[in-house]
């Protein structure tokens, strides 16, 4: 199972104390992305710093808790408040760059990190800096939902795989956050990053799928990961809903929000607005393409290698085959599916493709907003028993 921390007291506090317990987890995080910036983008660490605090303002203004949070998590680890910046707007950092793209600066990028002793992952065997042969492998986060008479007992979850690079499961822990005048929140996240998918006790939870949109990078916006947190600081759906007003995003994803009094929408949230994908029959399933038209509209073209739209398909086919009998197990068996392998819900890693184009099945979630509980698989889901962990 993933490492779990409890953090408590006011902002600085509770960041200081969550740095400082998982500060070498931090720099599993710190070479994670250094890494994939560089290679990416053609950005050094030191860059990818500065520009993580072009964030600063807007951060200051919309969520300053969350960012005085930031710089006890920098304190803590004994880092600087631009390298926890830089993990909590990774995404945005990305954000208009093609999947699997490589910069022609990459490798310069990378030598600069190594003089600077940025933290960096051991090279796997033969690794180069550019691969000589790609083999497609585009797979990412499907998420699943089901509420009231769809399900056994008439209960409310929300489950999904977190697909990404292999190297951050080592940098994956639950994190309970407990906030004076805030519902307690348990989240799964990694190192150094305020939040991802998770619960809180009010029984609002948020899952989340990347979507590429044509406007995404042009400016600084919302974080979806200080977003997601923010969200899981709410006191009831309404609350957690209102947080995709505070601002406008610098890019694009779905969040999927439930509660366990059966409210459940999917969010596309772009920068040209948000966009509410509703239930079927109290079913609900998401993955990488947006669905509402609207939304749609302003999308990046899907990439050849995408299966977004067969995992969309697979989840929605084995929701409505359970509808009326879903539960936590029902879920869990969705998360495991190998149907189109290997263009499938459950996703194994290629040792054929380059590591940062190698997509797998982190882990996979499925949350009980009843019982407060996240059932976690903590590998490749059909490789891992779920286990249960409360809030």
């Amino acid at each position: 199972m993933f490492p779990q921390l409890t953090i408590s007291g006011a902002a600085y506090e509770r960041g200081w104390a969550y740095g400082a317990a998982v500060a070498p987890m931090i720099r599993h995080s710190i070479a994670s992305y250094a890494r994939l910036f560089a290679v990416r983008r053609g950005m050094d660490w030191a860059t990818s710093q500065a520009e993580a605090l072009r964030f600063v303002p807007l951060l200051a203004s919309v969520v300053p808790d969350l960012l005085e949070e930031m710089r006890g998590i920098a304190d803590g680890a004994g880092c600087a408040l631009g390298e926890i910046i830089a993990l909590n707007v990774r995404t945005e950092l990305l954000a208009g760059i093609s999947p699997g793209s490589y910069h022609p600066d990459g490798p310069a990028a990378r030598a600069r990190n190594r003089l600077a002793g940025v933290p960096e992952h051991p090279p796997e065997p033969r690794e180069t800096e550019l691969p000589s042969a790609r083999v497609a492998d585009d797979g990412e986060c499907t998420t699943v939902a089901a509420t009231g008479a769809a399900t056994l007992e008439g209960g409310t979850f929300l489950a999904q795989t977190w697909d990404w690079q292999g190297d951050q499961r080592a940098a994956c822990l639950l994190l309970r956050v407990r906030a004076p005048g805030e519902p307690d929140i348990l989240t799964l996240t990694e190192a150094g990053m305020l939040a991802k998918c998770g619960l809180n006790g009010a029984g609002v939870a948020v899952a989340l799928n990347l979507l590429r949109s044509r406007k995404d990078g042009r400016d600084v916006g919302m974080p979806v990961h200080v977003l997601l947190r923010k969200m899981l600081q709410g006191q009831d759906f309404a609350a957690a809903r209102a947080c995709t007003d505070l601002a406008a995003p610098s890019a694009s994803s779905c969040v999927t929000l439930a509660s366990d009094r059966g409210d459940l929408v999917s969010l596309e949230i772009t920068p040209d607005g948000v966009a509410e994908v509703h239930t079927r029959a109290g079913l609900l399933a998401h993955a990488n393409h947006c669905v509402d038209p609207r939304a749609a509209a302003g999308e990046c073209p899907l990439e050849p290698t995408s299966t977004t739209q067969e995992r969309l398909g697979r989840a929605w086919d084995l929701l409505r085959g359970g509808a009326g009998r879903l539960d936590v197990t029902a879920l869990q068996a969705i998360l495991t599916d190998h149907q189109g392998a290997p263009r499938c819900i459950c996703r194994h890693p290629d040792p054929r493709v380059p590591r940062l184009d190698r997509a797998e099945s982190i882990c996979g979630l499925v949350m009980d907003l009843r019982a407060r509980v996240i059932h976690v698989a903590p590998h490749v889901p059909c490789t891992a028993p779920f286990a249960p962990v409360a809030l």
